[in-house]
């Protein structure tokens, strides 16, 4: 790799969005962040005051100084999703002991300035690990977050559930709406079939008022394990306050279906088209890593293998992101993630895992998918050395 190239160093438990044509990548775990991240300090908040940015015209990453409000204090496992050319980030963990944060803050892609929409309330959850998505119903945007783990909750809603884990840690199915324009925090009634208390899941937006999570874990009987889930859930936005889930598997699926293992810390992503298909790449399973790739036709929930390098699928804790290039052609972005994993004992016999971070050339790996005869087939993969050369500028400018 050419000296003097900026490059995105290793990284886990972060999201990276795309806006416009190119890849924001902020926070994460990091090897140049203190292992025990202080609350609040000069020091964090410099060091979370920078933004990195993956443009495809060029293929570099650059690193950017932000401006506004402070940046938020949960650095890792933070909720997020985009909306026009924001980014939108929910909770967090900070980073030391069982400290998480629950305020909303707003990164504006074209001014690199923060704003904090949302201070942090006794209305919701302080938490980390879960999901968010940006759903519509009747012309009023909304933020709807999901599960994770967290604190010990101020405000215990009757409706969700919430499991103290040996560890301290606690593990909830809490979901909370949030009105775009008023800012005011709406507890949803809840309908159908939704999911107990999970954690380390994806979910993905796939209309406008509707998203599909897959996988993560959820609480064992004892309260001193994860079991690690297999399970699709769809939730829909019915009205300004009703959100409907449903369970599209159950416990057992036939033999003869194809169907993604049991995992979790996975990304997954979502190919715009007249049918919604979602890319899933990775985790860690209950053996360790999960070494494959998936797609997933919404209309039908069927999933299909799609075959790739395991440079690309043998990670967990990584992000996945999408780009239409055109209507038969899209390019899947991974960033980071954690390779091997292995598992910790961090008393009273409870044990979490830990991995080592993916390395160059495979932090940044692009994919190319297009559409064959009604199917999307793997067209081309590149690492980083791969996305700085003048084969991908002709590529880009094709």
């Amino acid at each position: 790799m050419s000296q003097g190239i900026y490059q995105l160093g290793r990284i886990t438990h972060h999201s990276a969005l795309v806006v416009g044509e190119s890849v924001f990548v902020w926070g994460g775990e990091r090897p140049d962040l203190p292992q025990a991240l202080d609350h609040d300090s000069l020091q964090k908040r410099k060091l979370l005051s920078t933004i990195n940015r993956l443009e495809f015209r060029t293929g570099r990453w650059s690193s950017h100084v932000t401006r506004g409000t402070s940046p938020p204090l949960g650095p890792m496992g933070y909720f997020c999703t985009t909306r026009n050319n924001e980014i939108l980030f929910f909770g967090g963990w900070c980073g030391h002991d069982i400290c998480y944060h629950n305020d909303v803050n707003s990164f504006n892609s074209l001014t690199y300035e923060w704003s904090n929409i949302i201070p942090t309330s006794d209305a919701v959850m302080k938490r980390g690990f879960g999901g968010m998505v940006c759903l519509e119903s009747m012309g009023t945007e909304y933020l709807f977050m999901i599960g994770g783990t967290g604190s010990t909750p101020t405000t215990y809603q009757s409706q969700y559930q919430y499991f103290q884990l040996d560890t301290g840690h606690i593990h909830t199915n809490e979901q909370n709406l949030l009105n775009i324009s008023t800012r005011q925090w709406i507890v949803p009634t809840i309908s159908g079939q939704y999911c107990p208390p999970i954690s380390g899941f994806a979910i993905q937006k796939v209309t406008n008022n509707k998203a599909i999570m897959f996988g993560g874990s959820v609480t064992s009987g004892d309260n001193r394990n994860d079991v690690i889930v297999n399970t699709v859930y769809t939730c829909q936005l019915q009205s300004d306050s009703t959100i409907h889930w449903e369970s599209v598997k159950g416990p057992v699926v036939p033999a003869s279906v194809q169907w993604p293992m049991e995992r979790r810390l996975h990304a997954i992503t979502g190919i715009i088209s007249d049918s919604p298909t979602l890319v899933m790449i990775g985790g860690e399973g209950k053996d360790g890593l999960v070494n494959d790739s998936w797609l997933l036709n919404t209309s039908q929930y069927q999933w299909s293998k799609i075959d790739l390098p395991e440079s690309v699928t043998s990670r967990d804790t990584h992000s996945l992101s999408s780009i239409m290039m055109s209507p038969d052609c899209v390019w899947l972005v991974v960033v980071g993630g954690g390779a091997a994993t292995e598992w910790e004992d961090v008393g009273r016999g409870y044990k979490e895992p830990f991995s080592d971070y993916i390395t160059d050339p495979n932090i940044t790996m692009l994919i190319e998918l297009v559409l064959r005869e009604g199917e999307w087939k793997v067209s081309e993969v590149l690492d980083s050395t791969g996305l700085t050369t003048e084969a991908y500028q002709h590529k880009y400018q094709s």
